[in-house]
Protein backbone atom coordinates (compact mmCIF):
# COMPACT_ATOMS: atom_id res chain seq x y z
CA UNK A 1 0.00 0.00 0.00
CA UNK A 2 2.49 2.22 0.61
CA UNK A 3 4.09 2.00 -3.03
CA UNK A 4 0.88 2.71 -3.82
CA UNK A 5 0.51 6.03 -2.32
CA UNK A 6 4.56 7.07 -2.90
CA UNK A 7 3.73 5.82 -6.83
CA UNK A 8 0.79 7.93 -6.90
CA UNK A 9 2.31 10.86 -5.88
CA UNK A 10 5.35 10.05 -8.50
CA UNK A 11 2.90 10.60 -11.09
CA UNK A 12 0.90 13.58 -10.21
CA UNK A 13 4.29 15.70 -9.95
CA UNK A 14 4.86 17.91 -12.71
CA UNK A 15 8.02 17.68 -12.60
CA UNK A 16 8.21 13.95 -12.94
CA UNK A 17 5.90 13.77 -16.09
CA UNK A 18 8.78 16.17 -18.00
CA UNK A 19 11.53 13.41 -16.40
CA UNK A 20 9.62 11.20 -17.72
CA UNK A 21 9.35 12.35 -21.45
CA UNK A 22 13.05 13.09 -21.28
CA UNK A 23 13.91 9.85 -20.36
CA UNK A 24 11.60 8.53 -23.26
CA UNK A 25 13.09 10.85 -25.80
CA UNK A 26 16.35 9.73 -24.76
CA UNK A 27 15.22 6.44 -25.28
CA UNK A 28 13.77 7.08 -28.68
CA UNK A 29 16.98 8.43 -29.80
CA UNK A 30 18.62 5.62 -28.81
CA UNK A 31 16.11 3.14 -30.61
CA UNK A 32 16.83 5.53 -33.60
CA UNK A 33 20.58 5.67 -33.15
CA UNK A 34 20.41 1.45 -33.12
CA UNK A 35 18.14 1.37 -35.97
CA UNK A 36 20.99 3.35 -38.09
CA UNK A 37 23.69 1.67 -37.17
CA UNK A 38 21.96 -1.88 -37.79
CA UNK A 39 21.21 0.15 -41.52
CA UNK A 40 24.89 0.53 -41.98
CA UNK A 41 26.21 -2.89 -40.55
CA UNK A 42 23.89 -3.80 -43.22
CA UNK A 43 25.97 -1.83 -45.77
CA UNK A 44 29.22 -2.33 -44.50
CA UNK A 45 28.94 -6.44 -44.59
CA UNK A 46 27.52 -6.29 -48.47
CA UNK A 47 30.02 -4.01 -49.54
CA UNK A 48 32.63 -6.58 -48.07
CA UNK A 49 30.50 -8.86 -50.21
CA UNK A 50 29.07 -11.07 -47.22
CA UNK A 51 24.99 -11.14 -46.51
CA UNK A 52 23.04 -11.32 -42.80
CA UNK A 53 19.55 -11.05 -41.26
CA UNK A 54 18.15 -8.02 -40.16
CA UNK A 55 18.15 -9.97 -36.77
CA UNK A 56 22.04 -10.53 -36.94
CA UNK A 57 22.29 -6.28 -37.25
CA UNK A 58 20.38 -5.84 -34.35
CA UNK A 59 22.37 -8.20 -32.42
CA UNK A 60 25.93 -6.75 -33.80
CA UNK A 61 25.06 -3.81 -32.93
CA UNK A 62 23.71 -4.38 -29.19
CA UNK A 63 26.68 -6.44 -28.54
CA UNK A 64 29.47 -3.38 -29.84
CA UNK A 65 27.36 -0.75 -28.02
CA UNK A 66 27.14 -2.64 -24.48
CA UNK A 67 31.23 -3.51 -25.15
CA UNK A 68 30.31 -6.97 -24.42
CA UNK A 69 31.84 -7.81 -28.18
CA UNK A 70 31.32 -11.56 -28.41
CA UNK A 71 33.82 -11.30 -31.94
CA UNK A 72 31.24 -14.12 -33.64
CA UNK A 73 30.68 -11.14 -36.12
CA UNK A 74 33.27 -9.21 -37.53
CA UNK A 75 34.86 -7.14 -40.21
CA UNK A 76 37.80 -7.98 -42.39
CA UNK A 77 38.10 -4.70 -44.25
CA UNK A 78 40.01 -0.89 -42.12
CA UNK A 79 36.48 0.40 -43.07
CA UNK A 80 34.18 -1.86 -41.45
CA UNK A 81 36.96 -2.13 -38.40
CA UNK A 82 36.65 1.79 -37.83
CA UNK A 83 33.26 1.33 -38.20
CA UNK A 84 33.27 -1.09 -34.98
CA UNK A 85 35.38 1.16 -33.05
CA UNK A 86 33.16 4.08 -33.97
CA UNK A 87 29.91 2.38 -32.28
CA UNK A 88 32.11 0.83 -29.57
CA UNK A 89 32.79 4.59 -28.86
CA UNK A 90 29.04 5.91 -29.32
CA UNK A 91 28.12 2.59 -27.07
CA UNK A 92 30.15 3.46 -24.08
CA UNK A 93 29.08 6.98 -24.22
CA UNK A 94 25.65 6.36 -24.53
CA UNK A 95 24.86 3.38 -23.03
CA UNK A 96 27.76 3.03 -19.86
CA UNK A 97 27.82 6.90 -19.39
CA UNK A 98 24.48 8.89 -20.35
CA UNK A 99 21.67 5.88 -19.90
CA UNK A 100 22.94 5.66 -16.09
CA UNK A 101 23.14 9.38 -14.76
CA UNK A 102 19.77 10.02 -17.34
CA UNK A 103 18.18 7.19 -15.51
CA UNK A 104 18.86 8.11 -11.72
CA UNK A 105 18.81 11.84 -12.18
CA UNK A 106 14.89 11.60 -13.87
CA UNK A 107 13.85 8.36 -12.71
CA UNK A 108 15.36 7.04 -9.94
CA UNK A 109 16.19 9.77 -7.77
CA UNK A 110 12.68 11.29 -8.33
CA UNK A 111 11.11 7.73 -7.27
CA UNK A 112 13.23 7.94 -3.97
CA UNK A 113 11.84 11.55 -3.06
CA UNK A 114 8.39 10.06 -3.95
CA UNK A 115 8.74 7.46 -1.37
CA UNK A 116 9.96 9.91 0.95
CA UNK A 117 7.17 12.10 0.48
CA UNK A 118 4.44 9.30 0.91
CA UNK A 119 6.02 8.28 4.45
CA UNK A 120 6.29 11.19 6.23
CA UNK A 121 3.41 11.97 8.58
CA UNK A 122 0.88 14.72 7.29
CA UNK A 123 -1.24 14.71 10.39
CA UNK A 124 -2.10 13.06 13.36
CA UNK A 125 -4.20 10.69 13.34
CA UNK A 126 -7.89 12.48 14.71
CA UNK A 127 -8.25 11.03 18.30
CA UNK A 128 -5.18 12.46 19.12
CA UNK A 129 -5.21 14.57 21.87
CA UNK A 130 -3.39 15.60 25.06
CA UNK A 131 0.03 16.38 23.61
CA UNK A 132 2.71 18.55 23.00
CA UNK A 133 3.10 20.54 19.81
CA UNK A 134 6.96 21.43 19.19
CA UNK A 135 7.32 23.42 16.32
CA UNK A 136 11.53 23.83 16.59
CA UNK A 137 14.33 21.41 16.65
CA UNK A 138 17.24 22.66 18.61
CA UNK A 139 19.23 20.61 21.68
CA UNK A 140 16.87 22.67 23.91
CA UNK A 141 14.10 20.95 22.15
CA UNK A 142 15.64 17.56 22.00
CA UNK A 143 16.31 17.67 26.13
CA UNK A 144 12.53 18.68 26.21
CA UNK A 145 11.43 15.89 23.78
CA UNK A 146 13.44 13.56 26.56
CA UNK A 147 11.58 14.57 29.17
CA UNK A 148 8.48 14.65 27.94
CA UNK A 149 9.13 10.91 26.81
CA UNK A 150 10.44 9.99 30.19
CA UNK A 151 7.30 11.23 32.04
CA UNK A 152 4.51 9.83 29.34
CA UNK A 153 3.83 12.66 27.59
CA UNK A 154 2.87 13.16 24.07
CA UNK A 155 4.53 14.74 21.72
CA UNK A 156 5.41 15.89 17.61
CA UNK A 157 7.95 17.70 16.09
CA UNK A 158 6.08 19.86 13.52
CA UNK A 159 8.01 20.86 10.26
CA UNK A 160 7.18 22.13 6.89
CA UNK A 161 11.14 20.70 5.84
CA UNK A 162 10.41 17.87 4.04
CA UNK A 163 14.17 16.95 4.60
CA UNK A 164 13.79 17.64 7.85
CA UNK A 165 11.24 15.41 8.92
CA UNK A 166 12.59 12.59 7.65
CA UNK A 167 16.32 13.24 9.10
CA UNK A 168 14.28 13.66 12.20
CA UNK A 169 11.82 10.57 12.06
CA UNK A 170 15.30 8.45 10.48
CA UNK A 171 16.16 9.71 14.63
CA UNK A 172 13.05 8.38 16.23
CA UNK A 173 11.20 11.35 16.79
CA UNK A 174 7.42 12.11 16.27
CA UNK A 175 7.39 14.32 13.07
CA UNK A 176 4.56 15.39 10.96
CA UNK A 177 4.98 17.72 8.10
CA UNK A 178 2.82 20.56 7.83
CA UNK A 179 2.47 24.45 8.02
CA UNK A 180 3.73 25.45 11.24
CA UNK A 181 1.53 28.85 10.92
CA UNK A 182 -1.39 26.47 10.99
CA UNK A 183 -0.77 23.84 13.22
Amino acid sequence: MKYFAALLFFFQNKATKKNLTILFKFFLFLAFLISIYSVLFHMLMLYEGRNFSWMTGLYWTFTVMSTLGFGDITFHTDLGKFYTIFVLMSGIVFLLIILPITFVQFFYSPWLEAQKKAQTPRELPEETNGHVILTNFDPITANLVEKLQRYQYHYVILTDDLAKSQELLDQGYNVVVGDLDAP
